[in-house]
């Protein structure tokens, strides 16, 4: 990071922060409490679906515990999850035994189960497109996706929602493989759809970010109905929504070195942050929101991995990596699959809020290639 840009990027985060500490509730502020009290209510009403592990070996006794701290968590409630699994080589392998072979793609960067089938990050013929897969992995069609963007799914994971060459965003029911083509977000050098909030088809909205001249730029809103807006203006930068829509992760200030960025967790629409965290820059929320996975993501990459109470902050457990870590994904709110890397091996290892843990794949070598040392043969599931 050089200094102008440290320089704009504080110049940028301080006269936002002077300008919308005392930020109104907007409009939709309000819809979108209403939304998260309704998915409360079905959440409440749910019945929990079991999810099946096949263990590969035995714990593998190299990440250790460190305790937490004396503040009171609740324990999470029951959510229904689909399974989870990882991807190998071109293949879906579920927890269950189930494999799924994903047909006419290459180099898969993500996927996950969306409505009946899958829908994937990858490349067909050279360029870079989200699939979408029927529930054997057979292709159904390809959409063009804006360069280096990914793709994003919801909390009930029927829909999923990315962005065209241009801007234009583009959300899928992933049930009948229809697609709506909803509003354009121009500006900005990179925009990255970073969750979709509300609920779909009719009332939801997909959340982008736009990357500007200090680094980052701002947070919209692109709704199925209606004119693009702005997200929750009084937070710099949102990085991760969780699936109920009832907190959301980003960017809060600089760091008191002057040279990170401290993040946060909020409740839309609050003036400020229920927790804050000058260290990690990264937020994966769990199924139902009561947890959130965190680490810091930069340079040589995640090393290290911190599950937590979602509304406290809270460390429920601190996992040390030996080597390296490429992707964790919430299986439900007391577990994560992690892709860690130990003594020039990659595993998937399954790992609790208690401070368990069991190898789920694994040990494989590094994938061939320029970087073969730390290139992780699994891609786990995008999470909502």
């Amino acid at each position: 990071m050089t200094d102008t840009f440290e320089d704009r990027l504080q110049r940028d985060l301080r006269s936002r922060a002077d300008l919308l500490l005392d930020a109104p509730l907007t409009l939709h502020d309000v819809k979108g409490a209403a939304r998260t009290i309704r998915r409360r209510r079905r959440g409440a009403a749910a019945g929990a679906v079991a999810v099946l592990l096949v263990a590969v070996g035995v714990p593998l006794g190299v990440l250790a515990a460190s305790g937490g701290d004396d503040r009171v968590v609740e324990p999470a409630p029951a959510v229904s999850v689909p399974d989870p699994g990882y991807l190998e080589g071109g293949t879906v392998r579920l927890l269950d035994g189930t494999e799924v072979p994903l047909a006419g793609v290459r180099a898969v960067r993500g996927w996950a189960a969306v409505g009946e089938g899958y829908v994937a990050g990858a490349t067909r013929q050279g360029t870079e497109v989200v699939s979408l897969h029927d529930a054997d992995g057979s292709l159904r069609t390809t959409w063009p996706v804006s360069p280096g963007a990914s793709f994003v799914v919801d909390g009930d994971g029927r829909h999923a929602a990315w962005l065209l060459p241009g801007g234009e965003v583009v959300l899928l029911d992933g049930a009948t493989g229809e697609t709506t083509r909803l509003g354009r977000v121009t500006g900005g050098t990179e925009l990255q759809p970073r969750g979709i909030v509300g609920e779909c088809p009719e009332d939801c909205g997909v959340v982008v970010t736009e990357n500007g001249e200090a680094g980052f730029g701002p947070t919209y809103l692109v709704p199925t109905e209606g004119p693009v807006e702005p997200y929750l203006p009084q937070i710099p930068l949102v990085t991760a929504v969780a699936p109920d829509d009832a907190l959301v992760a980003g960017v809060d200030r600089p760091a008191p070195d002057d040279l990170h960025l401290c993040t946060a967790v909020w409740e839309p629409g609050a003036a400020g942050p229920l927790w804050e965290d000058c260290v990690e820059n990264v937020h994966v929320f769990s199924p139902g929101g009561t947890r959130v996975a965190t680490t810091f993501a930069e340079g040589a990459g995640a090393r290290e991995l911190r599950l937590r109470d979602a509304r406290s902050g809270a460390v429920l457990h601190e996992i040390p990596i030996a080597d390296a870590l490429d992707g964790f994904v919430w299986e439900d709110e007391e577990h994560v699959l992690v892709a860690v890397l130990d003594d020039g091996k990659w595993s998937v290892v399954r790992i609790g809020t208690d401070g368990s843990e069991t190898r789920v794949a694994g040990p494989a070598a590094p994938l061939p290639g320029d970087i073969a040392e730390v290139s992780s043969p699994y891609v786990l599931p995008t999470a909502p």
